[in-house]
């Protein structure tokens, strides 16, 4: 008996500690963000369950991407180069590291911002 109340409150315990966690896809996609980047570039990102269009200047860009272990890939749609970034959240923000030089180069190391619409 004590070996079954032991299981029935572990998996109560991680059920619960589960609700607790941000899960970052479900948040990136519930707002429009503002995305800097350290190479100077500033333009706003909408993510939907598979794909995420950036926008800078009136011209749009579209990505597919995954999220696994709190590493992004992008994907350009119909591309076999992908570029991923290591994600960790701060407060409201999310900072993305990039996972290499080639893509620090190219992209550099980004922070999203909940964009506050005026």
């Amino acid at each position: 008996m004590k070996k079954v109340l032991f299981i029935l409150l572990t998996l109560i315990a991680l059920i619960t500690l589960e609700g607790c966690g941000t899960d970052i896809q479900s948040d990136l996609q519930s707002k429009e963000w503002n995305v800097v980047s350290t190479n100077g570039e500033a333009y706003t990102a909408q993510f939907g369950e598979e794909t995420v269009t950036f926008e800078m200047l009136g011209f749009q860009l579209g990505y597919t991407y995954k999220i696994v272990d709190n590493v992004i890939t992008f994907q350009e749609n119909g591309e076999e180069e992908s570029f991923s970034f290591e994600v960790t959240e701060n407060e409201d923000d999310y900072q993305l590291k990039a996972a290499n030089e080639d893509v620090k180069k190219e992209n550099g190391d980004l922070t999203l911002s909940p964009r506050v619409n005026k």
